[in-house]
């Protein structure tokens, strides 16, 4: 109840700061718009490749911002716009490492599953009625279940708890005490990514900015006539627009505050040896 009580909260501080929403729609915005330019440019003349590589590096860079964006809100309830370009670097370079492992694991994950190959049904008489079911194979769905789990739920979670670390801390603070207290930092984060509080508000918030857009955009609609189709196909797209840039703000957010109450927030080498004397 905590954590759903501080997903409320989130979302009600949100939505009752204009400000903030409006910049997060603008930066969400622009990093559509950038994703459609990619997608519908076709590479037939010079500025054309031009203009599909510079989307290639803007579409990181305003999804760093974003995330960036987000996280300095969640923590400041501001926008430090020099704060937000280094800390979009810092989340690119800390993720880096991540999708690299990603796709290690499902290299991995590939290459364990062709020693389970589905086994040949050998061909029946067809009978009247309904055709039967094929019969299910444990290991291609024990295999699904591990593909979902990581590369939807651990790496994910991970990977945004390495953000939250990061952008609490300035490059200097965080190699001051050398590489041991650094990776304990980086250590703690990641089981902090694992913890019941973080799963639940990841799996809340993944039925907003996931589920419900995609119910959205995909339930089938007949309305009648072109000018009401039209309408009904804006209005879904809008609404998905809403529901993906709230419930990832919200949960992101919501993340950050989580981990940010579960840290310490005075660490016991800044504690001073001496007394402090009273005032005379």
């Amino acid at each position: 109840m905590i954590t759903i009580k501080r997903l409320l909260d989130t979302t009600r501080a949100l939505l009752t700061n204009p400000r903030a929403l409006a910049i997060f729609a603008v930066l969400y915005a622009a990093l559509l718009a950038t994703l459609y330019g990619f997608i519908s440019i076709r590479e037939a003349t010079i500025w054309q490749v031009a203009v599909t590589m510079l989307f290639v590096v803007l579409i990181p860079l305003e999804f760093f911002v974003l995330q960036a964006a987000i996280l300095q809100h969640s923590r400041a309830d501001k926008f430090p716009w020099t704060q937000l370009i280094r800390d979009a670097i810092k989340l690119a370079v800390v993720t880096i490492p991540v999708i690299l492992i990603g796709f290690l694991l499902v290299y991995l994950l590939n290459k364990l599953q062709v020693r389970f190959p589905v086994p040949a049904v050998a061909a029946l008489p067809v009978a009247a009625g309904p055709p039967k079911q094929a019969p299910l194979h444990l290991p291609t769905v024990l295999f699904a279940t591990l593909r979902f789990l990581l590369l939807g739920l651990v790496l994910p979670l991970a990977t945004i708890h390495l953000w939250i670390e990061v952008t609490a801390h300035d490059l200097r603070t965080s190699l001051a005490g050398g590489a041991k207290p650094l990776l304990k930092r980086i250590g703690n984060a990641l089981a902090r990514a694992l913890a019941f509080d973080s799963v639940l508000i990841y799996a809340l918030g993944l039925i907003v900015f996931v589920l419900i857009p995609y119910a959205i955009l995909f339930v089938p609609l007949s309305p009648k006539g072109t000018k009401t189709d039209f309408a009904v196909f804006i209005a879904r797209l809008l609404l998905v627009y809403l529901f993906s840039l709230i419930g990832w703000v919200v949960t992101l957010s919501a993340l950050a505050r989580t981990a940010a109450e579960g840290s310490p927030a005075v660490s016991a080498s800044t504690v001073p040896d001496t007394p402090i004397e009273a005032p005379a």
